[in-house]
């Protein structure tokens, strides 16, 4: 039968699939159409979901029926509308103005068929994302656009999955960088797979930092195809400035547009010069402001907090109609403000959780509980969710982030700690997050970071596990600060241990504070594998943040307790003894310890060999690895012929496992191809190791671009081995400009890692020197360079003579040889080669 007339005879078994697929839109949507709600009731009849869309239905029509109430009118003498509300997106109150360059690349992005699924679009809080995102939905005629609530991006991706979508969808996802981050690559993936329709996620965030580049790590069953859509060029940055108008003229029109909805004259603005970078949100607030007060502002005070003076009315006017106020006083309203700013930090997801909340302000700690539900009564219909569940407060972000901090910091002391004890992880999760992006417009958000950490360690800690790649460096030091004296439970620090992920620039600290913890925390009764599982994981998070010789004995540790384990039940232990060894030889090498890495490295690969003759499938990566590191070691005992044979083989199995499964391998055929370049160029092979260095290097920069967390480190070392191979055929141009490559990453890496990295560093800086030498291109700034190489292999070699002197000889000869040759005494004579990583 043909397809069409398949179609003819089938058509009818697709129904009940699409309305169903339509009508689950109201699950995870934010924003309802009423294509929705009649798709979502034909679903009803289908689909075993209906009750649960109808309820959740109800549940949004009474949210905005609510919500449709506060904003009936500023002139409501019985119950004002929220002021804060009139400049949320969702509203539309002012024109959209201007961005056409970003709504245009925007509107090519949809239209191009073959272009990648997914876009992020980056800006402050207040430029304008949510506004710029609307505007551009609404110019795609003929596509459907959902907004996704938070928790639902992988069941958005299961309906895009199963094809029950419009031919043309538009997804959008706020706040993405701090959704789950394996449930919005699941969507990525999901819109990139789509056959048959067009699918675009809009992705909107603060900033496309840490989270966006490590996306792939939280999703590794499809890691080679989100490496490749999350890139850079994926990336909108939206900045602060409208180029197409004056700050002045936004301020006027927008104050023309909310006099219009509000029935009130329009005023006359306030004509003084106002930075061209103000945010969007600040130029609106004044313009609101002005139209409030029937005059111009002259500069007074700070918008957002006049805006927060204004809606303060509208809580006093909802308290009272609750039955909440009597009479107004200001104890009254500064009771209102703190249940308000407290909301806005911690949210709530029930009922219990908003009682709780109400709690944490001073004054109603020890309030009755009748009066506590009507303060969380009150509360729960003040603002609409967003989602449609939980907890609505004041928007925009930045008004409920400067909310939030100016309550706190006025709050003593012990109330502050009191506000951040005992809360759930999701609340510590979104209090960080508050505070994180306050700190970028409120000062006072820093002291209450510190306050927030100290509070709760243990709850702060997973938190941060969450959120600490969005902010880096904000959070995850101090907390690791923190452990040090705190009294950590054990089987808590197991559990969130294997949370951290690896590798990590930003979490391996952490990661070293829990399993130290664990480790010191072994007693007689601790079964001997927890053990060893336990310090073979110590040992490998030591090395990630550069403590090798605690390392080495962490590693030696957990080689004597597999060992044990092996020989009572090899079946069970025997690939644990093998991947014990082949991470203790690595720990040798690193020690300059080289033959006993020799050793051991060999006992890994006759373990895998004997592993994988029985189990190919499940031991040939780990034999691969094993090969890989083999010949490292061979090299080092300066067995070429061995070590170039060996590391062949680790190379032509990755390209086995790749074909199979790129997104777990890619990154490990890279790693062998960078390792299999130097050993070619030490059999003198110099074009074939140029052009595997060259494949290394290309593969470890797409791996970065999309997850510099993990594979930075990895490319800096490519950069290093790849400058000296150019240097080796003779392009000197390329191999400066390679290394200097080197040196600039390994000095980011070095800024956050010092112990891990300086050793790299001096060494990138150390073969600069060398290579000038070679070229005969010595100069101040060469011998610059190698003399901060000199010194830190001086800081080495003091801390670790046995793994550095020799290094710091080297690099000291190379130096007294570039100060000859600038000085004219003699003509180079070749006083080493190039060191590679």
């Amino acid at each position: 039968m043909d397809r069409g007339a398949w179609r003819r005879h089938a058509w009818w078994v697709g129904i009940p699939g699409v309305v169903a697929g339509f009508g689950a839109w109201a699950a995870v949507a934010d924003d309802k159409t009423g294509w929705t709600v009649v798709s979502a009731a034909a679903a009803g009849v289908v689909g075993g979901f209906g009750p649960t869309v109808a309820d959740r239905l109800a549940a949004q029509r009474e949210a905005r029926r609510r919500g449709e109430d506060a904003l009936r009118g500023v002139t409501s003498a019985e119950l004002p509308a929220s002021v804060a509300w009139l400049l949320h997106p969702s509203r539309e109150v002012v024109d959209f103005l201007g961005r056409g360059w970003v709504l245009r690349q925007l509107e090519s992005w949809a239209a191009d068929p073959g272009a990648v699924a997914v876009r992020l679009l980056t800006g402050a809080g207040g430029v304008g994302k949510t506004r710029l995102a609307r505007e551009f939905a609404g110019r795609l005629p003929g596509w459907r656009c959902e907004w996704i609530h938070a928790g639902a991006e992988e069941q958005t991706a299961a309906l895009i999955a199963s094809g029950g979508v419009p031919s043309r969808l538009l997804v959008v996802v706020d706040y993405a960088e701090t959704r789950d981050r394996a449930g919005v690559a699941a969507l990525v993936c999901a819109a990139q797979r789509a056959t048959g329709v067009r699918v675009r996620v809009l992705l909107i965030a603060r900033g496309a930092g840490l989270w966006w580049e490590t996306l792939s790590a939280a999703y590794p069953q499809q890691a080679q195809l989100l490496d490749a859509v999350t890139g850079r060029s994926q990336v909108v940055e939206l900045p602060a400035r409208i180029e197409e108008s004056e700050p002045g003229e936004i301020v006027a029109l927008a104050a023309r547009d909310f006099a219009a909805h509000l029935g009130r004259p329009v005023p006359a603005v306030e004509a003084r010069n106002r930075p061209a970078d103000t945010l969007v949100l600040r130029l609106h607030a004044e313009a609101l402001l002005t139209v409030l007060d029937g005059q111009p502002r002259h500069g007074r005070y700070d918008v957002l907090t006049e805006v927060l003076g204004h809606e303060a009315r509208y809580w006093r006017f909802a308290a009272r109609r609750a039955g909440l106020l009597t009479a107004d006083d200001p104890a009254s309203d500064a009771l209102l403000r703190q249940v308000v700013g407290v909301a806005a930090l911690l949210g709530a997801d029930g009922p219990d959780e908003v009682a709780g909340l109400i709690r944490r302000v001073p004054a109603l700690v020890a309030a009755e509980p009748e009066r506590v539900d009507r303060y969380a009564a009150w509360l729960a219909n003040l603002y609409p969710a967003t989602d449609g569940a939980g907890l609505g407060v004041v928007q925009p972000d930045l008004l409920a982030e400067t909310l939030a901090v100016r309550v706190l910091i006025d709050y003593p002391a012990a109330e502050r700690v009191r506000v951040f004890t005992g809360l759930t992880v999701a609340q510590a999760v979104r209090a960080l997050t508050v505070l994180g992006r306050a700190r970028t417009h409120q000062a006072d958000a820093s002291t209450l970071i510190e306050v927030a950490l100290a509070a709760d360690v243990p709850r702060m800690v997973e938190a941060v596990i969450e959120v600490g790649v969005q902010f880096p460096g904000v959070f995850t030091p101090g907390v690791v600060r923190l452990m040090e004296g705190e009294d950590i439970d054990l089987r808590w620090a197991r559990r969130v241990a294997d949370l951290v992920p690896y590798p990590s620039l930003e979490l391996g600290r952490l990661a070293v504070a829990l399993t130290t913890r664990i480790v010191a925390g072994f007693s007689l009764d601790t079964a001997p594998e927890v053990q060893a599982r336990w310090m073979s994981t110590h040992s490998i998070r030591l090395a990630e943040i550069g403590r090798r010789a605690e390392a080495l004995d962490a590693s030696q540790e957990a080689v004597n307790l597999y060992r044990q384990l092996a020989t009572t039940n090899p079946d069970a232990h025997l690939p644990d003894l093998a991947g014990s060894h082949v991470n203790h030889a690595a720990r040798l090498a690193e020690g300059g310890r080289q033959i006993e890495a020799l050793t051991t490295s060999e006992q890994a690969v006759d373990l895998y060999r004997q592993l994988a003759s029985t189990n190919r499938d499940a031991h040939l990566p780990d034999l691969a690895m094993s090969l890989n590191n083999h010949a490292v070691e061979l090299a080092e005992a300066a067995r070429h012929t061995d070590a170039l044979a060996t590391s062949e083989q680790a190379v032509n199995l990755y390209r086995q496992l790749t074909t199979t499964n790129p997104d777990a391998h890619l990154p490990n055929l890279a790693m062998s191809l960078n390792n299999h370049a130097v050993r070619l160029a030490e059999a003198a092979r110099h074009t074939d190791a140029l052009i595997t260095s060259q494949e290394a290097v290309d593969l470890r920069r797409e791996l970065t671009s999309t997850n510099r967390d993990a594979h930075l480190p990895d490319l800096a070392a490519s950069l290093i081995n790849h400058a000296v191979l150019l240097a080796e055929v003779g392009h000197q141009t390329g191999a400066l400009t390679t290394s200097e490559q080197a040196v600039d990453l390994y000095r980011q890496l070095a800024s956050t890692n010092r112990d891990a990295y300086l050793p790299n560093l001096a060494l990138a800086l150390r073969n600069i020197g060398l290579i000038a030498l070679l070229f005969g291109t010595v100069d101040e700034l060469v011998i610059a360079l190698t003399t901060e190489g000199v010194r830190y292999f001086d800081e080495l070699a003091r801390a670790e003579p046995a793994v550095f002197e020799k290094r710091r000889q080297a690099a000291s000869q190379i130096l007294d040889e570039l100060h000859r040759v600038a000085g004219g005494a003699r003509e180079v004579s070749g006083s080493g080669e190039p060191e590679t990583s």
